[in-house]
């Protein structure tokens, strides 16, 4: 038997002979002990590099620009948004839709030609029902993207209010190895998708199962505890792993199963019911 690849495994070297656990591998090294799978895990949460930003390769044009270019919205009322912005500080777009300026497919429009992306003027909620993606709705929730249908010769149609999450786009490329391919919704398409992802598989999978599923946890320690529990269970698994914002998403694959874990190391507390991934649904 090979010995613990933790260095802070304080078992004698023979410790095994006296007929102790089996031990597990995660990615690809033997660990004696669960105590030992955490103290490697808990130093991975620790150096998991925060993602960087992705930005256009182009500097985006103004959204007042568009929607006077497509004759959405007259100079006289964008002048007047850009005025009451100054005190009511919400966005541009959000600003000509609460003085009814603007007609909603209109902006939606604008704001996918400016980000350089698709988008759906309507969407089926029904497509969700069965989590295409395999997420929980807790991570589609942190990433602000919705998988709208089933993966695809390595490439998988995501849906996301704006402003483009394009570092979360990224994130979700390396942590499930498909290319998303981005579709803008509108604000009511998206809280309507967010109500039925997954609605007909949600409760299968026991907060208690450790072999598979997923956990949302705030406590480093405990993130560390469940997710060796995983391995252990498991016997041998792959670990990946990705920080943005005051999120680290992690994924183990093994013995057949996937387990994800969301750690959410926001600064404070929030109230019950708080939505923190609901950013503003409009971009200047």
């Amino acid at each position: 038997m090979p010995p613990c690849a933790s260095e802070t495994c304080a078992r004698p070297s023979r410790w095994w002979r006296l007929g102790a656990s089996r031990g597990a591998t995660l990615d690809g090294q033997w660990h004696c002990s669960q105590p030992c799978v955490e103290a490697v895990i808990r130093q991975r949460l620790h150096l998991v590099p925060a993602s960087q930003e992705v930005r256009p390769r182009l500097p985006a044009v103004r959204l007042g620009a568009l929607l006077r270019h497509q004759g959405a919205v007259p100079p006289d009322q964008i002048a007047a948004a850009l005025e009451a912005q100054a005190e009511t500080r919400l966005r541009l777009g959000e600003q000509l839709r609460s003085m009814g300026a603007v007609d909603p497919q209109a902006l939606l429009r604008a704001l996918a030609e400016q980000a350089g992306v698709s988008y759906l003027a309507a969407v089926d909620v029904t497509r969700v029902h069965e989590a295409p993606g395999g997420l929980s709705l807790d991570a589609i929730q942190a990433l602000r993207i919705v998988p709208i249908g089933p993966p695809e010769s390595g490439r998988i149609r995501v849906a996301f209010p704006a402003p483009v999450p394009r570092t979360a786009l990224a994130v979700f490329r390396q942590q499930t190895g498909w290319m998303p391919e981005p579709y803008l919704v509108g604000d009511d398409a998206w809280l309507g998708l967010l109500e039925h992802y997954g609605a007909t598989s949600r409760g299968r999978v026991s907060p208690e199962t450790m072999s598979m599923g997923f956990a949302r946890e705030h406590d480093p320690l405990e993130a560390s505890r469940r997710l060796a529990q995983v391995v252990m269970a498991a016997g041998e698994a792959r670990m990946r792993d990705a920080r943005w914002g005051h999120y680290v998403w992690v994924r183990l694959q093994g013995a057949g199963a996937g387990f994800d874990l969301l750690l959410d190391q926001a600064p404070e507390s929030r109230p019950e019911g708080a939505e923190p991934w609901q950013a503003a649904t409009t971009s200047r």
